[in-house]
This record gives structure tokens, sequence and C-alpha cells, in this order.
């Protein structure tokens, strides 16, 4: 009798691991959070340093150049916090079928592991996709040097 080809997937706490990078899911969760904080150190860089060039208002700024980087470094984070949120969402798609079927706890056995890891870089991703949209809808309501 030959040995059976089959593979237990069921003996490690984790089973659908393979099927996803480990850097599709760090990248998921870390991309946006250190996109927005880019995105919030460029913009204030950028807007104090025209509005404000000697630590006083400046009378009447160049406004056309500042707005455009602005919304620049907005759109610029927009497209990391959206890229990451799909690579996440294809992570979760791919381990979808992770969780064992078991009556134990899965705290104690890892199970779902990757799926857990993969949902949180969607919510992150798609988190921080909004509070950037916040801040470019900002751009176009409130006055930039005021």
């Amino acid at each position: 009798m030959a040995p059976s080809a089959t593979i237990d997937h069921h003996a490690h706490p984790a089973p659908h691991r393979d099927r996803v990078r480990l850097a599709g899911l760090i990248g998921a969760l870390f991309l946006p959070p250190l996109a927005w904080s880019l995105h919030l150190v460029a913009n204030y860089s950028v807007a104090v340093r025209s509005c404000y060039p000697d630590g006083a208002p400046q009378v009447s700024p160049s406004l056309d150049k500042l707005w455009l980087i602005l919304i620049i470094v907005d759109v610029v984070s927009l497209v990391i916090s959206a890229t990451a949120a799909a690579m996440a969402y294809r992570n979760w798609t791919a381990s979808a079928r992770e969780l064992a079927e078991t009556d134990s706890l899965m705290v104690e056995t890892g199970e779902g592991r990757t799926r857990f890891l993969a949902i949180w870089g969607l919510l992150i991703g798609i988190g921080f996709f909004v509070a950037v949209g916040f801040d470019l809808v900002g751009l176009w309501i409130l006055p930039i040097c005021s």
C-alpha cells in the first residue's frame, strides 16, 4: 500500500499560511499608517513654510503651487492606503477557509492568525483611507492659509 499523499492542514495552527505572503500581511498592516504619518508631516511642513515663512503670516501667499502640492501628497497617501487595503482583502479571501472546525479555543491554538492579520490590514487600510479622504475634502472646503 502506497503512503498517503494527503497533507493534514490541521497539524499547524495556521494551515493556510502558505497562501499569503508575510510581506503582504505586514505591508497591509503598516503601509497605511506610515503613509498617513508622512502625509501629515509633509502637508504640515509645506503649509507652514508657505503660509508663515518668517514666523509671521504672509500677506499674499501664492496658493496655487501650495494647493497642488497638498493635493498630490493626499492623493499619493490615498493610493497607498487603497493598495494596502486591496492587498489585505486578497489575503483575507486567500485564507477564507483557514479556521479549523474544532472545539478548541482559537487563542490557545493560534488558528486563524493569517486571516486575523488580513482582516486587520483591511480595516486599517480603509480607516486610513477615510482619514486622508477627510483631509483631502478639507483642502477643497477650508481656506489654506487662514
